[in-house]
């Protein structure tokens, strides 16, 4: 599926960017190169963008649509926490501007076999860094109940954490939970039939977290 991405709130970025032709400028969350595409064509020839994200796929479509730029553009596959030591080995010492759109991408949701959604069945993976080792798989599966209750509850805003964490412990004891559905089962269960009329899906805040 081809990574696709609309930028938000585009015209705004831009302008409180502010971007000076000779500028150096990050994009902490390239994705589809949105944003990186309108900061790129706004530098001159002394300008410089460096794109960072975790995704491999981003990585591959943002490189395609930045190949225009050239040399203008530094394409980084790392997170942006690392963003000292990023900057530091580009030798790049003070930047002019910098722009993080946070949260989970379309694509990512839209690529069933992501794990991200509870829309579709698909392994427990959610790795925004392919490369990463560890999964959602372990973490469903191999953190202690009082572990998954405090993510579901500080990162989900789950009031039921503490029962979906119980619920989760106690069917992991039969077999691994493997897959979405799975998961998404768990946590209907957990959730009482009461509250599950309300808010949309049972799982959205879960998964969230």
């Amino acid at each position: 599926m081809e990574f696709h991405h609309i930028p938000v709130m585009l015209e705004e970025c831009i302008a409180y960017l502010n971007i000076r032709p000779d500028g150096t400028y990050v994009d902490g969350t390239l994705g589809g190169a949105g944003h990186s595409s309108a900061i790129a064509a706004k530098l001159g020839r002394g300008g410089r963008l460096i794109g960072i994200d975790q995704d491999a796929e981003a990585v591959r479509a943002a490189g395609e649509r930045l190949a225009p730029f050239g040399t203008q553009v530094t394409i980084v596959q790392d997170n942006f926490k690392n963003i000292d030591t990023i900057l530091d080995n580009l030798g790049i010492d003070k930047i002019d501007g910098a722009l993080l759109d946070l949260g989970v991408s379309s694509h990512q949701l839209d690529e069933a076999e992501r794990g991200f959604s509870y829309m579709a069945d698909a392994p427990l993976d959610m790795r925004m860094d392919q490369n990463a080792e560890k999964s959602a798989y372990e973490v469903v599966n191999d953190y202690s109940e009082q572990q998954l209750a405090d993510i579901i509850f500080r990162y989900g805003e789950e009031k039921w954490a503490k029962r979906i964490a119980q619920f989760i412990a106690e069917r992991r004891k039969e077999k691994p939970l493997e897959t979405t559905m799975e998961l998404g089962a768990v946590i209907r269960a957990a959730i009482p039939k009461g509250a599950r009329l309300e808010g949309g899906n049972p799982a959205k805040r879960t998964f969230q977290a």
